[in-house]
């Protein structure tokens, strides 16, 4: 009889704790989502000023000193692919956890429009003209970041709303360029970030914050299709040594990538609900 008794309890225990167990995995949601990633602000403003080599009031640079991003970022339209765990606390609040990666290539053309109009023609000391070709190129800005988020769904028939309050981290790479002057047919100089104290940052992680909008409709009680709009913003300050043409005077770069990027995603959820 003692046996059966702790048996059944035994039964009951085990039972109560998959019950527990089952009841806090129907309320995670997993989800997918991709679409552009749109720079806004600072980030795809287009500045030249801060890239031309500082001279005294009134005087002209002679060369591009860097490729300073401080006041124009410069970020083209690019993409976005995205992952998410949600956890339903109560039918109206929620946490996330979130990765975003981003992708932006970087619109050179108005420093090279600049560069030709400017300093592509020289002329010798026999009062000859000649051109030193000039091109920039940079990597394109690539942005991993991970993030959590804290919000509220409003339901609204098979509709929901959801208003969610972001903050993690951006972990940005460098995106390393180089200006090449082509002195000669076969001689030509790059320009390129060299390290001030250790080596040119790689990885630039800074905090990251921001607000996402998601409008989300059901498919069945498992599957949704969501539409989000995520703002995200962080600031990325670094330093690195350049040079002008034939290295002759060094610069020390302080500049700084202000990241300001909405992802406009298309997505799909799965919330694992015990029932269909």
């Amino acid at each position: 009889m003692n046996k059966v008794f702790i048996l059944i309890l035994s039964l009951s225990l085990l039972n109560s704790e998959a019950f527990s167990q089952t009841k806090i995995f129907e309320k995670i949601e997993l989800g997918f989502s991709g679409g552009l990633a749109v720079p806004v602000g600072h980030f795809k403003e287009i500045s030249i000023a801060p890239s031309l080599e500082p001279v005294p009031p009134g005087s002209i640079p002679e060369r591009f000193q860097g490729f300073l991003k401080n006041e124009g970022g410069q970020a083209e339209l690019g993409y976005s692919l995205g992952l998410n765990l949600t956890y339903h606390l109560t039918p109206s609040v929620f946490i996330s956890l979130n990765y975003l990666k981003t992708q932006h290539t970087i619109d050179t053309h108005p420093q090279q429009i600049y560069y030709d109009a400017n300093f592509k023609s020289e002329i010798d000391l026999n009062g000859v003209p000649f051109e030193v070709p000039g091109r920039l190129e940079s990597d394109p800005y690539r942005a991993s970041l991970f993030y959590i988020g804290v919000g509220y769904r409003l339901p609204i028939n098979r509709l929901e709303v959801r208003f969610t309050g972001l903050a993690g981290m951006n972990n940005l790479e460098f995106p390393f360029y180089s200006w090449t002057y082509q002195i000669s047919e076969t001689t030509s100089i790059p320009l390129r970030p060299f390290p001030v104290n250790g080596p040119v940052p790689t990885n630039l992680r800074e905090f990251a914050y921001g607000l996402e909008t998601k409008l989300t409709y059901s498919l069945s009680q498992k599957l949704n299709m969501n539409l989000a709009a995520t703002y995200l913003r962080s600031d990325h300050p670094h330093d690195y040594w350049t040079n002008t043409l034939a290295a002759s005077i060094l610069y020390e770069i302080q500049d700084e990538i202000r990241y300001r990027n909405l992802a406009v995603q298309f997505g799909i959820s799965y919330r694992f609900t015990g029932k269909e």
